[in-house]
């Protein structure tokens, strides 16, 4: 008898706290690693925590162990606070960073189209544009900063 994976509305109950942070540290390390460079990476206590937390992922069915004992994503699933990155490997950044890129580009480009129709429309346009800009960027650092695993050295 198989066993069913659990629904990404049940890994989102499943997955919390140190579990999630693992899973995180893994989503960005894209090449099989062993418990020790994920206790290490992770910034776990001790090896028996990250195997721990890895036969959690394990039993959910998203990680995968081979025959050296190196652990490896198997099912990528955005789930909660992930949903709000995208990205794989390193390149794991906020959705809002787009928006915030191109909503800026369209601010200056307005900005140096204003000087030739100054008028209120014009001022009421970028001043909106500025107030989106501000919204946009505030989010994706917040976002950025409320990461499962914080950035620094690995």
């Amino acid at each position: 008898m198989t066993k069913k994976e659990p629904t990404d509305e049940e890994l989102v109950q499943l997955i919390k706290g140190k579990t999630l942070s693992v899973y995180w540290y893994m989503l960005r390390h894209t090449e099989p690693l062993t418990a020790r460079e994920i206790q290490r990476g992770a910034r776990l206590s001790s090896p028996s925590l990250s195997m721990h937390h890895l036969e959690r992922l394990r039993q959910y069915g998203l990680v995968d162990k081979d025959v050296h004992g190196q652990y490896s994503i198997k099912r990528d699933v955005r789930i909660g606070i992930l949903n709000l990155f995208m990205g794989k490997g390193r390149l794991m950044i906020p959705r809002f960073l787009f928006y915030a890129t191109f909503l800026s580009s369209l601010t200056a480009a307005s900005i140096t189209l204003a000087f030739w129709f100054a008028d209120w429309y014009s001022a009421m346009l970028i001043v909106l544009l500025i107030f989106a800009c501000a919204i946009f960027w505030y989010e994706a650092l917040k976002i950025w900063r409320e990461q499962p695993f914080p950035e620094g050295d690995d």
